[in-house]
């Protein structure tokens, strides 16, 4: 095969960019995805003494130019990650024009990070991102997910305190408009009161929402009936991709809820009283 140094990177960007381009993803997921993939052929170009084809590459090749980016470039898990999606999805483009055999990039493992770690990582303007993300949708469904995503970000819960969320739960007319979270695996249940954000976005959810005879659950997908945390994970993961934030996990978003109560109180029971921990 053509050895690297003689392939034409920018062309193999510009058809990579018109692929991602048709599957309709974010224009900064695929600014993204294109840098990824020339910093990949840029260290294939570096470390291969031989010259060869990144088609004849195998995963023990990805491998080493992922442990390159973490201990020497020194990036985070979750950068990591978005790059082996990108190259997950430029050698799926190879395998299906027929330069490459197989897509040796989903051989190789995404790299572990605790949700406290990427929440630490998480700045405001990142949040500001996933929000505009959220906002920016035309799916029928953008009113859910938006209050599906401010409860998350403005009230710290778990995934299964969110599903398990009944309308009984939501108490809107409250001088302080709250939830009464029902504690899971132990937690304490809770009354978390809820921001302008917070609340606008339940109502507006709530001036649409369809649900099916009997449903009392908050949260319903789009047959009326309840949603599940695989549903949520989905969706945020969906938001987060277009956000430019692979890798973001509704646990992450807990954390940093934590983080942020602690910021304004001070105080680490009020941070476990907002949690539910004993």
């Amino acid at each position: 095969m053509t050895g690297v140094g003689t392939i034409n990177s920018n062309g193999l960007a510009d058809t990579f960019e018109a692929h991602l381009s048709s599957l309709e993803l974010a224009p900064a997921t695929v600014a993204n995805y294109l840098a990824d993939l020339r910093a990949f052929l840029r260290w294939c170009e570096k470390t291969n003494v031989e010259a060869v084809s990144p088609f004849s590459l195998g995963s023990s090749d990805i491998d080493g130019f992922c442990a390159y980016l973490q201990e020497v470039k020194g990036q985070a898990p979750a950068t990591v990650n978005r790059r082996i999606q990108a190259l997950r999805k430029f050698y799926a483009l190879a395998v299906e024009s027929g330069w490459a055999g197989s897509n040796p990039a989903e051989e190789v493992s995404l790299r572990g990070e605790s949700a406290s770690e990427r929440s630490r990582s998480l700045t405001p303007g990142d949040v500001e991102k996933l929000l505009a993300a959220v906002e920016g949708s035309q799916s029928q469904r953008a009113a859910r997910d938006r209050a599906v995503v401010q409860l998350l970000l403005k009230a710290g819960l778990k995934l299964g305190e969110l599903t398990e969320l009944r309308l009984e739960d939501v108490r809107l007319e409250a001088e302080q408009p709250h939830l009464e979270v029902r504690g899971l695996n132990g937690d304490l249940s809770r009354t978390i009161p809820l921001d302008k954000e917070a609340y606008a976005a339940v109502c507006k959810y709530l001036d649409i929402r369809e649900a099916a005879p009997g449903v009392e659950s908050l949260c319903v997908n789009r047959d009326g009936n309840p949603l599940s945390t695989r549903s949520v994970q989905r969706l945020l993961h969906h938001y987060a991709q277009a956000a430019g934030l692979e890798g973001l996990t509704t646990q992450a978003l807990r954390y940093l809820y934590a983080r942020e109560v602690y910021e304004q109180s001070g105080d680490l029971k009020t941070v476990a009283s907002h949690l539910g921990h004993r």
